[in-house]
């Protein structure tokens, strides 16, 4: 029996979610891996809520064995927050003002640029809507992760799924080229991209270039004053 003591309630309803949807088990091992799910020995899928670069080695190992390997990774499009007092009473619930978005998303691909165009891998992005749950603390801390820039009087203890209201897939290059608006000319630059883009997308336009050309997509033209021109590849 494998343990699941650190895995979380939302990433556990994505693991049961998509072992029924692709008939598949979980929690198997292949060779030295523990694989979130296995269909048929053939297609191997991780479920990752986080730091989907951290997957690589173990992606393109699978994949080098032959393996079809298809990563989950969820994107809150709205996150209500509950709130705790140490006796187990709920104080107060909110909804979150931040909501992810596909754009978002493209930070956690810098790290896996050399496979993504994999003809055997795919990436699903779930839309989903979360409740987080917070227990309150005495006085600030810092996060369990060590990565807050200021301490906060609560600790997140847990997240869930309460619904999947989408799916966006990227499988091959149209689905990422898909990416730049359909109405930029042949040749643009960063700031006619950011300008096509819808108003969640603006700030992310160099990142759209930057991972477009790190995986051959897209090639940059030259400099007209002091921006660079970029054009899709034939």
């Amino acid at each position: 029996m494998f343990s699941t003591l650190n895995e979380s309630a939302l990433h556990k309803s994505l693991k049961i979610f998509y072992a029924e949807r692709y008939g598949g088990k979980t929690e198997v091992q292949v060779e030295q891996w523990i694989c979130d799910i296995v269909c048929d020995e053939k297609t191997v899928i991780e479920i990752q809520t986080k730091s989907v670069s951290s997957l690589h080695k173990k992606a393109a190992a699978l994949l080098a064995r032959g393996k079809k390997v298809i990563i989950v990774h969820p994107i809150i499009t709205r996150k209500k927050i509950r709130t705790f007092d140490a006796s187990g009473k709920e104080i107060y619930a909110k909804t979150s003002p931040k909501k992810e978005s596909v754009y978002s998303m493209l930070r956690e691909l810098t790290g896996l640029c050399d496979i993504l165009l994999h003809e055997n891998f795919s990436l699903v992005c779930p839309l989903i809507t979360t409740d987080e749950k917070r227990v309150q603390t005495e006085e600030p801390e810092q996060s369990k992760n060590g990565r807050r820039r200021f301490k906060k009087a609560w600790q997140k203890t847990d997240k869930s799924l309460v619904s999947i209201e989408g799916e966006i897939n990227f499988r091959g290059k149209e689905n990422y080229i898909a990416l730049l608006p359909a109405a930029l000319p042949e040749e643009f630059s960063s700031a006619e991209l950011s300008h096509s883009l819808e108003k969640e997308g603006k700030p992310y336009a160099n990142l759209i270039l930057w991972l477009l050309h790190k995986m051959n997509l897209i090639e940059r033209m030259e400099k007209k004053g002091r921006l660079f021109y970029y054009r899709q590849k034939k």
